[in-house]
Parts: C-alpha cells; structure tokens; sequence
C-alpha cells in the first residue's frame, strides 16, 4: 500500500457475486497500491456462499457487508434492500467515486444508489450487448440501464465501446481497458496447485434462462459425447441454485466419468481450467478467461455478449439441444489441444485492466 491511507481519497467498490469478487480484485489491488486513492470494499451478500469463498482465494477483506441474502429473495427483494443500505452507508463518509462491475441486480442497486446520491459510477466491464433481454434475463436490461447513468464505462473490447457509442453515450465517458477477468485469471493459475486430467472436459451452468428444459438437453448432450468418447472424463462444479441442483441428481455418473463436486474455490477452479481438454460453460467471464490458457470454449447459450472470441475462432455458440452439444463437443474434441506458451492471445486483454482502470480514476479524481 502506497501513501498514508488517511490522506487517500477513498473510491467505494460494491460486489454481490462471486464473478463481481474475481472481476473486481485487480482492480482493488490496483487502489491500494495508489498514491493518492485507496479501496473501500462493500459486499451486498447476494451470493453470500460463493463470495465468502471468493473473498478467501482471492486475499480479500470487505470494509462493509449489507446482507441482504434471504431465503426465497426475488430479484426486486434483493434490488429494493441494495438500494436502501447502499445509500446508507455512502451518506458519510462520502467516497469519491463508486465502481460496479457486470451486471447483477447488486450492481443496478448499487448504482441507483450513488446516482441518487450524485456520487460519480465507474462500471467495469460496460458496453456489453445482445440487445435481447430475454438473453441474458434480467442482466441485458441491468448493463444497459447501469452505462446510462455511469460517469466512466471502462469497456472490455472495442467492439463494446462501439456499442456504447452507438448508444450516443458520450465518449469521453468511454474507455477501453481490457477485460479485468484476464487479470485474475492469470494471478490465480500462478497460486494454484490443482490440477485435473488432462482429458477433462470442464462444465459450467447456472444461466436462468437454461433453467428447467435447455438445461437437461445440456447434460443430456454430454451424457451422450462420453458413450462416443471412451476417454473423456468430466468434471462439473455444480451451482447451488436449486434448479441446477434438481438436473444434476436427475443424471447417474456415466459409468464414474462424470464427477460433480461442490463449487470449486477460485484458485482451485483456475487450476481445473488451466490443466483441462475443453470447456462447456454458459459463463460470462470463462469465455473471457479460457483463451489466456489455450481453451476452447463451447458456449451452451442461445447468444452472446463477449462476440470477439467467437470471430476469433477461440470459442463456439452451441444450441442448448441434446444432438447439437453432443456433436459440438465430438468436434471440439477431435481439434490438437493448444500446446503453445501462456499466456495465450486473449481477445479480452493482456491481464493489465485493473491497472488502466486505476490510472484514469487517478488522473479523474487524484487531484
């Protein structure tokens, strides 16, 4: 940590998940080593399980909690409460600027929050479209709503700046800074010490909108591609929402090749993607990791925000259909794995986002 704390201007970071944690990590690092900002962590508790755990792996300590995580929470439960503690505890001390990162109903909340407040919003990871809000559901309408009222959007690709900027949103709020996902990534492959079979094929699903039906043709699909493919293994840390819990026990093991075990810590799980074959994932921020390490990415979503490592080759929209996951992923497999140094190219960055982040807040607000 650079200069006396006292006599640093304190930049507020709200996190309510687990990817909010990882995305936002390089760039609370990034504050403590500034000479003239310093880092003030509030954790919303939306997921409070999984960003307890993210907390642990990724060395950090929230300043504040609101803790608004309850049974049965609806969204506008948890946006009502994001609203009303957040402008509590921003009343005093004031901090000079508030970041929100993706696209949860903590960062709408906390967002309206500061705006109402006039407390100046930097939202990490801003410009991203499908311009369908169906897909994803709600968080196509929470980015959108989130870059109208942000003073920086601090956008991962250019491709998000145009859309920002077709938006007629003013580009001098604008700035490209990569994606800070590469960032965390790549501090967490160097700290892990797990490591998978190298004839792994990684799963990941939680989306809302695959709920139910999409989701079972999923692992349907996969089921099918490990009696083609004696060799493949699969290793699928499996979310704790309900709905994805009720498909995983609807499924037997595949003979014991499909391993499912609770949700990995984070350095851990940079370790199960470092060493593994191939990824299945309806993640955001894995299509924007993956390629850092030399994965694939088959992207089990009807579309996309992060279109760049699609036109790149890097990663592939599969339908959420039985035949269409089995025979993607009987392609995917049959490709040579990347055997080439890491980093690998990353459409999303070069791990340095938190960094450029910091430094267009210092010029801003460090004077």
């Amino acid at each position: 940590m650079s200069g006396n704390p006292s006599d640093r201007i304190p930049v507020a970071l709200m996190v309510g998940t687990r990817p909010e944690a990882i995305k936002m990590a390089p760039v609370h690092r990034a504050l403590a080593a500034s000479d003239s900002l310093r880092p003030v962590l509030i954790s919303s508790g939306q997921h409070r399980e999984l960003l307890d755990g993210a907390f642990d792996a990724l060395e950090l300590r929230p300043d504040h909690a609101l803790d608004v995580m309850t049974e049965g929470q609806t969204s506008a439960d948890v946006l009502s409460r994001v609203v009303e503690r957040t402008t509590q505890l921003l009343s005093a001390p004031r901090p000079a600027a508030l970041l929100v990162q993706g696209d949860t109903t903590t960062v709408l909340g906390a967002a309206l929050a500061a705006f109402y407040e006039r407390i100046p919003i930097g939202h990490v990871e801003a410009g991203l479209r499908t311009y369908d809000f169906e897909h994803p559901f709600p968080e196509e309408a929470n980015r959108q709503l989130v870059d109208r009222i942000s003073r920086w959007c601090f956008a991962p690709t250019a491709g998000a700046k145009a859309n920002l900027l077709a938006e007629r949103i003013d580009e001098a709020r604008v700035h490209v800074t990569g994606n800070t996902a590469v960032d965390s990534i790549l501090w967490a492959r160097g700290r892990s010490d797990f490591t998978c079979s190298p004839d792994t094929l990684l799963v990941t699903l939680h989306r809302q909108e695959s709920f139910g039906e999409p989701l079972r043709e999923i692992v349907a699909g996969i089921h099918d591609f490990l009696s083609r493919e004696p060799a493949a293994r699969v290793l699928w840390p499996v979310h704790p929402n309900p709905h994805v819990r009720e498909v995983q026990r609807d499924f037997d093991d595949a003979a014991g090749r499909f391993e499912t075990v609770e949700p990995m810590d984070y350095l851990a799980f940079a370790g199960a993607l470092a060493s593994c074959r191939l990824v299945l994932s309806d993640s955001g921020g894995i299509q924007e990791e993956a390629p850092s390490l030399g994965k694939r990415v088959l992207v089990a979503r009807e579309r996309t925000e992060r279109p760049e490592a699609l036109d790149s080759a890097i990663n592939r929209l599969v339908e959420r259909d039985r035949d269409a996951v089995c025979r993607a992923l009987e392609e995917a497999w049959a490709q040579a794995p990347y055997e080439g140094s890491l980093p690998a190219a990353n459409p999303f960055g070069d791990g340095r986002a938190g960094e450029e982040i910091v430094t267009i807040l210092e010029a801003a607000l460090g004077g």
